[in-house]
Formats: C-alpha cells, structure tokens, sequence
C-alpha cells in the first residue's frame, strides 16, 4: 500500500497528522521553500512526542533545504539529523549541475551511512525548466551513484500549479520504472490533491505527500485531522476495490 507522508511545521500538529492516518511524519519550514530546514528544536519536539505519547509505526522525516550549491553546512545538519534517529533525511537538488549534485549528495550520503539508520532521499523537482534545475530523470541517477534509497518529485515555486501541471502521466511512468529498476522508493509531491492519490498509486510510486490539501489556511495554515483522514481513506478505499474503475 503506498504510503501518505503529511508535511508539518509546527510539532503541535503531529498529532492530527498521526490520527488521520499519515504513515510519515515529514518535518519542515514552509516559509524556507518548499524543503524548508525546519528548526533543530522543532525537529527534536516532535521526536520527544512521539516517544511521550507512545507513538509506533509512524516514521519521521526531516527535510534538507532547496539547495543550489555545495553547502558544508548540510553534512553538519545531516549528523544531527541521524544522531536524532530520523528514518529520512530529504534534500532538494535545486542546481543545474550534475557534478555539484553529485558531490553535495555524496557529502550528506557519507555522514547517512556512518548511522545505518537514516535514509537519504533527494528530491527533484517538477518545475525543473522554470527554476533551472536538473530534471527528476537526472535525480535517479545521482542517487544511484551515491547510494541514496529514494527519489522523490516535488514542485519548486508554491503557486498551486501541481506537479501534474508540469510533467506528463508517462514522464511519471518512467519516473517509477528507472526509480524501481535502481532499487529506489519513488515518491511523489507537489501542491498534490485529494484526486491525485488513484494516479500516484496507479502509476507505482511507494510513496504521495502532501502539505496545502490537509490544512485549514493553505500551506502556511494547520494541519487538520479530517482532511488527513480524507485522503487515508481514499487510499484504503483504493486497495479495497471501492474506487477502482
């Protein structure tokens, strides 16, 4: 069954995140970009919640940054981040170059793998023209060179174009098959809504997030517990042949 990740900001919405069904927990600042590195102390709230209300079964992430350079800084962020105990640590390939790609991953990679514990996932975004950056495709084959374990689509700019907007339905298929065929998770992003989750799960992505669609006030709003469980059900309802044509 792929996987609902819900994006929040504020560690007071975990709980509403975790009740509506989100299997991961993603923690990030919207008002930073659409990575946006959250604060180390909400990060760390939210992980101390967790383990105060006992929750099991539910996985966190944390993302990186939009990064447009080789950052040292990141191979600091990714060492907190894992000695956290983080299950992903996410970082937006938002330059041009494939050879900084390469080597800023490398970089996070290499502090990742002295943990074992912490997964990388390196994001490329669907808006990829528009900002200049490398296309997803070119995000596969950076994380196969630097042993990531998942690739994931996103949208840049928040103007509420989705990534469907952007990039084709067989764009997409091909996304999952090279992702697949690297023995990467595909995971899918991207101002995404209710009426997106059949197409990810059709089209094979182990993974569909969402931040805007699940709060009261848009992106910068809440998190809300219903519309989380909105799109939970839509999902269960999909596997139990409820919404399949």
């Amino acid at each position: 069954m792929i996987k609902l990740l819900i994006s929040i900001k504020h560690p007071s919405e975990l709980e509403n995140a975790v009740r509506g069904g989100a299997d991961i927990v993603d923690v990030k600042d919207p008002s930073k970009g659409s990575l946006g590195l959250p604060s180390y102390s909400s990060l760390r709230e939210v992980l101390s919640r967790i383990k105060s209300l006992n929750i099991v079964g539910v996985e966190v992430s944390s993302a990186g940054g939009d990064i447009d350079r080789v950052e040292p800084y990141l191979q600091y962020v990714a060492y907190t981040v894992a000695s956290l105990g983080v299950s992903y640590f996410k970082i937006g390939l938002a330059m041009g170059s494939m050879e900084l790609a390469k080597i800023m991953s490398s970089h996070v990679s290499q502090v990742l793998k002295s943990f074992n514990s912490t997964k990388l996932v390196l994001v490329g975004y669907a808006d990829f023209k528009l900002t200049g950056s490398i296309e997803p495709l070119k995000v596969i084959e950076v994380a196969r060179d630097v042993d990531a374990s998942v690739v994931m689509i996103d949208t840049y700019m928040k103007t509420g174009k989705t990534t469907f907007e952007f990039l084709s339905r067989n764009y997409l298929e091909l996304f999952v098959k090279e992702a697949h065929g690297s023995s990467l998770l595909a995971a899918l992003a991207g101002s995404l809504r209710k009426e997106h989750i059949v197409d990810a799960i059709e089209l094979g992505f182990d993974v569909i997030g969402f931040r805007g669609a699940v709060c009261v006030g848009g992106r910068d709003g809440f998190v809300s517990e219903e519309l989380v469980s909105e799109l939970k059900k839509t999902i269960i309802d999909y596997y139990h042949g409820v919404t399949r044509v």
